[in-house]
């Protein structure tokens, strides 16, 4: 079977522009992970439980509200939000919960108080005996491997368009 003949400098063409070609496929690669991640991570409160292989269901609260867990506002849900970072040596996408999304929450103690972090570790993390140290671990953030097959699929997007 032959493959189509090019000449050198054919060749070096093509390849002149790659390196910008492979820029944007990096950044539209970022910009689909960041936004999966997003959509798999807001999927744990439909879920009930971390979107992720092997997981559980968050456990239940022993009050009898009638919304959702971790529902009451929507803002924890909706705080999730991911942004590009760059530095000398590292590029990437990082995911987290956005305290200023708290800010016009009924549930606000305080100024952009973040109450993120207390659900998704549990109140190991509050000081012992404070009323949050007894607040169960709802994890809906973190390594997944739900987000880690969604970027192996999505990997081989940054090639798109190089000569095969």
């Amino acid at each position: 079977m032959a493959g189509k003949v090019i000449t050198p400098k054919q060749l070096a063409q093509q390849w002149l522009r790659l390196p910008n070609k492979f820029e944007v496929n990096v950044f539209n690669f970022e910009t689909l992970v960041g936004n999966a991640a997003k959509k798999i991570f807001r999927d744990s409160f439909y879920l009930r439980r971390f979107n992720s292989a092997g997981t559980f269901s968050w456990q239940s609260r022993r009050d009898h509200k009638p919304h959702p867990i971790l529902e009451e506002t929507g803002a924890l849900k909706h705080s999730i939000v991911w942004e590009r970072f760059h530095s000398n040596k590292n590029r990437g996408v990082k995911l987290f919960t956005d305290p200023d999304m708290f800010k016009f929450s009924n549930r606000q103690h305080g100024r952009n108080f973040c109450y993120a972090a207390i659900h998704n570790e549990g109140g190991k993390i509050a000081k012992p005996g404070s009323p949050a140290s007894y607040i169960k671990q709802r994890q809906f953030i973190g390594y997944s491997t739900t987000v880690a097959d969604k970027i192996t699929s999505y990997s081989i997007r940054i090639f798109d368009g190089f000569p095969k």
